[in-house]
């Protein structure tokens, strides 16, 4: 069933969409008259432009219900983007802890896994366009957060890379985004002013992103008129990754 007036738009799901990153995401692409917003999450979030759904994506049954919910009001996505992402700080090798790392590769890579499981039939109905936030620590390292969160990230290139072959004749496109740091409600979690102003002296561009700034390059990849690139990353840097 779908609603009244919004029927010329199309449906992008945000996995991850109620803070930092997704939920910028969110509040940028409602803005125009191309896409109509679902985001899904821990929390609900109160938006009259936004649909909002509570889903922890690490229950197959609850990922189940987001796609059941969805299908039903709206029909099939035309987009997917997958920010989700938690991280733990640096430690030793000696205090890894089985029960973090599990819990950072459930909600990081498995999480995806889950919900491209089940909304890829309906992907390949709208030929549509899958966008994952990864971070540049995937590609190095990270300063900050342990090792586990780097894994996460440089698993998740594998799947994109995997994937964009395996869909390559369904027309379905899923490419990557790689933030550096971002000033976001994570970023403030983990560290203070004094460490996030040296964070931003040691970056070319003397600043860190803002959430925008990754929208604006998720907005890209989603777009209709991008029909050629797919299993690529866009780094989001302000110049920490040179790509040129």
């Amino acid at each position: 069933m779908f609603i009244q007036g919004l029927e010329m738009k199309k449906t992008v799901l945000i996995v991850g969409g109620s803070s930092g990153i997704g939920l910028e995401t969110a509040n940028y692409l409602s803005n125009g008259d191309k896409w109509r917003v679902i985001v899904c999450g821990l929390e609900r979030i109160i938006s009259e432009e936004i649909y909002s759904i509570e889903t922890d994506i690490r229950s197959n049954s609850a990922v189940n219900s987001l796609y059941n919910d969805i299908i039903d009001k709206y029909g099939d996505v035309h987009a997917l983007v997958y920010t989700v992402g938690i991280s733990t700080k640096i430690k030793p090798i000696e205090q890894f802890d089985e029960q973090i790392w599990q819990n950072i590769i459930d909600t990081n890579v498995t999480g995806l896994l889950r919900v491209l499981k089940k909304f890829h039939k309906s992907l390949k109905i709208t030929k549509g366009r899958v966008v994952v936030v990864n971070s540049i620590a995937g590609k190095s390292y990270s300063k900050y957060s342990g090792f586990e969160y780097t894994a996460s990230k440089a698993a998740l290139s594998g799947i994109v890379r995997q994937l964009a072959m395996e869909w390559s004749h369904e027309g379905v496109l899923i490419n990557s985004i790689f933030p550096s740091m971002t000033m976001s409600p994570m970023l403030r979690n983990h560290l203070d002013d004094v460490q996030i102003r040296a964070i931003e002296e040691s970056l070319p561009l003397k600043k860190l992103a803002t959430s925008t700034d990754t929208a604006r390059a998720i907005e890209f990849l989603l777009a209709a008129e991008n029909r050629y690139i797919t299993g690529s990353g866009i780094d989001v840097s302000g110049g920490l990754i040179l790509n040129g």
